[in-house]
C-alpha cells in the first residue's frame, strides 16, 4: 500500500461512514477494484485508526451536543427524572448492535460478508429510503420504544451493505420522528457505537514500523472527509430527500451482482 492508496481508502471510510450508502460494500469493492495491497500493515490496525479518524470527525461536529447529552443525563438521573434523559435513550439504542456484534461477531465477519447478501442488503434499504420518503407519518417525540426501535434498526447494519446512517435515519423517519430529529439521533448513537467497537479492536493493535506514515496518511483522511461529508449530509437532507442516495446503492448493488459473474 501506497501513501495515496492510504489516503484514498481514508476517504472512502470518512465519506462512507457517514453518508447512507454503505461503507462495507464500498471497502470491500474499492481495493478490488483498484488493486490495493495490504500487506505493508496490519490490516486490523489500519481499521481502527480509519473508525478512530471518522470518530474525530463527529465528535467535531456532535461533540458539544453529546458532551452537554451526557452531563443532562446525569443531573436526570440524579433527579430521577429518567423520561426526559436522552443519554439514557442513547444507552438503551446501543444495546441491541452492542449485544449482537459481541455474539456474532463470527458470522458477521465470515458468513455474512458475501456479495449476495451485500447486493439483498444494499436493494431492501433502498427501497425502506424510498418508501419512508413517500409517507406520511404521524410526528412524535423521542421515547424509549422508538429509541429502541432504532437501536434494533442499527444492529441489523452489521450486515455487510445495510449502511448505519441510512437505515437508523430511515427507522427514525418511519418511527415518526422529524427529519431533523432523526438524522441528528443517528450520528449521536454512532458516537458509543464508534467508540465501543475501537476500544473493543484496540487490543489486537499492532503498529508496523515501516507503515507509520500509512497509518497517519488514513487516519488524517478519514477525519477531513468524513467531516466534509457529515456536514454536507445534514444540509442535504434539510432540503432533500434519500432518493439519491437510493439509486446510488440500487446502482452499486447492479455493479456487484454483474461483477460477481465476472
Amino acid at each position: 500500500m501506497t501513501i495515496l492508496e492510504s489516503i484514498l481508502l481514508g476517504a472512502l471510510q470518512g465519506v462512507t461512514e457517514f453518508l447512507p450508502i454503505s461503507s462495507s460494500a464500498h471497502l470491500i469493492i474499492l481495493p478490488w477494484f483498484f488493486k490495493i495491497e495490504d500487506s505493508t500493515i496490519n490490516k486490523l490496525t489500519y481499521d481502527v485508526m480509519l473508525h478512530f479518524g471518522t470518530l474525530l470527525a463527529i465528535l467535531l461536529i456532535y461533540g458539544k451536543q453529546f458532551v452537554n447529552i451526557c452531563i443532562e443525563g446525569l443531573v436526570d438521573i440524579w433527579h430521577k427524572n429518567f423520561r426526559q434523559s436522552v443519554l439514557l435513550k442513547i444507552i438503551v439504542a446501543t444495546i441491541p448492535a452492542a449485544v449482537l456484534g459481541l455474539l456474532f461477531k463470527d458470522l458477521i465477519e465470515g458468513s455474512l460478508r458475501t456479495p449476495y447478501v451485500t447486493i439483498f442488503t444494499l436493494i431492501g434499504v433502498s427501497i425502506l429510503m424510498l418508501v419512508c420518503e413517500r409517507i406520511q407519518v404521524e410526528n412524535h417525540a423521542l421515547s424509549y420504544p422508538i429509541a429502541l426501535l432504532i437501536g434494533v434498526a442499527q444492529a441489523f447494519a452489521l450486515i455487510p451493505g445495510t449502511s448505519r446512517s441510512g437505515i437508523t435515519i430511515v427507522a427514525g423517519i418511519l418511527l415518526g420522528l422529524r427529519r431533523n430529529a432523526a438524522v441528528d439521533f443517528s450520528f449521536l448513537l454512532a458516537i458509543p457505537i464508534i467508540l465501543g467497537t475501537s476500544l473493543f479492536e484496540a487490543r489486537h493493535v499492532q503498529f508496523q514500523g515501516s507503515g507509520i506514515d500509512l497509518y497517519i496518511a488514513g487516519v488524517i483522511s478519514a477525519f477531513v472527509f468524513g467531516v466534509v461529508s457529515l456536514k454536507f449530509l445534514i444540509t442535504y437532507l434539510k432540503k432533500h430527500s434519500l432518493d439519491i442516495f437510493a439509486y446510488y446503492r440500487f446502482c452499486l448493488a447492479a455493479f456487484l451482482l454483474l461483477s460477481s459473474y465476472y
